[in-house]
């Protein structure tokens, strides 16, 4: 493991007596306090917040789902020599060498299985994986993963290079027919780690509350979000959700469905057992049980909608979102 001295302060930021954290990347500008416009990088518009996690692109109307964190040294050329390191102690599952068959670029996604909630954590557009970084292999907080860059199928110039990092769960252990059915046009190359399959929550928040002393566990920070819609769904299914995350579930209502609680942007933060089911209901009804006005508002991720008239309704992209998780 290569722990650099910049960052030493945050090895023993605590997220449960099972892990701690450390930034992923050379900088120690978060650990000192500095303002986010120093290490987060913008995109082409130059706007300081575009670099965060969120609807924080096109004014509103684009989701970006983690933060980049810009370079903080470079070479002759001017391209970025950062190197960027796990956040946590966990266990490598996926390993995507070949910039061109994601948007990502070459990527590394790790799970912290140790934690209450085993969250994922994602390292994106890297100029180089480290050769010892494969799957199954168990690293520490700290260890080199590789170098910062701008790999990507799309381009990103020298100027904007950066590590995309996400942290989030994810939603299916069978992810491939989901996407076939979509028809993108392209394979998936990533299996079960393309980002679709992986909804991630605001890492910085995670790294602010940790260097506070806030963040007791992955439970509490994620139910903690506030919850903008309750989606009922009537089924006998289990879901790979519920059968990964047990921490995030309620069992004691009827085998005859299940409510989901889903924050503004997706993320499901718990599945409980239906206490009040509907009369009649059958096999695949959906329903929406509730939600809030002002959180389902955004300009960007509509799951949920009013007309006109007030009328609440899920949107198309609720139901494929259902349909995947279901």
């Amino acid at each position: 493991m290569r722990v650099l001295a910049a960052f030493l302060c945050l090895v023993c930021i605590s997220v449960s007596e099972a892990a701690d954290m450390v930034w992923p990347t050379d900088s120690s500008l978060f650990a000192q306090g500095r303002p986010f416009s120093e290490y987060i990088q913008p995109t082409q518009s130059g706007i300081p917040s575009s670099g965060l996690w969120g609807d924080v692109r096109s004014g509103g109307y684009r989701f970006h789902e983690g933060i980049d964190i810009k370079a903080q040294r470079k070479d002759r050329r001017g391209e970025a020599l950062d190197d960027v390191y796990a956040a946590m102690d966990g266990t490598v599952k996926f390993v995507n060498r070949v910039a061109g068959k994601s948007s990502y670029g070459r990527y590394v996604v790790i799970e912290h299985e140790s934690l209450d909630v085993p969250v994922y954590t994602l390292y994106a557009h890297l100029a180089l994986v480290e050769g010892a970084i494969e799957k199954g292999v168990k690293v520490s907080a700290g260890t080199r993963l590789g170098t910062m860059g701008r790999s990507a199928s799309t381009g990103i110039p020298k100027s904007r290079s950066h590590l995309h990092f996400e942290i989030g769960l994810r939603m299916v252990d069978n992810f491939e027919p989901w996407y076939r059915s979509q028809k993108f046009g392209s394979p998936n190359y990533c299996g079960n780690f393309n980002g679709m399959n992986l909804f991630g929550f605001d890492p910085l928040e995670v790294f602010n509350k940790a260097k506070e002393g806030r963040l007791t566990n992955m439970k509490e920070h994620i139910q903690g979000l506030k919850t903008a819609y309750v989606i009922r769904v009537y089924t006998t299914s289990t879901p790979d959700f519920v059968r990964n995350y047990p921490a995030l579930v309620e069992n004691d209502g009827e085998k005859v469905g299940w409510d989901v609680y889903f924050t503004w942007f997706g993320l499901p933060q718990k599945f409980a057992r239906i206490k009040d089911p509907r009369p009649g209901a059958r096999e695949g009804e959906v329903e929406i049980v509730l939600y809030d006005p002002s959180e389902i508002k955004r300009k960007c991720r509509k799951f949920v909608v009013t007309d006109k008239k007030g009328n609440v309704m899920m949107t198309k992209d609720m139901k494929e979102h259902l349909k995947l998780i279901f």
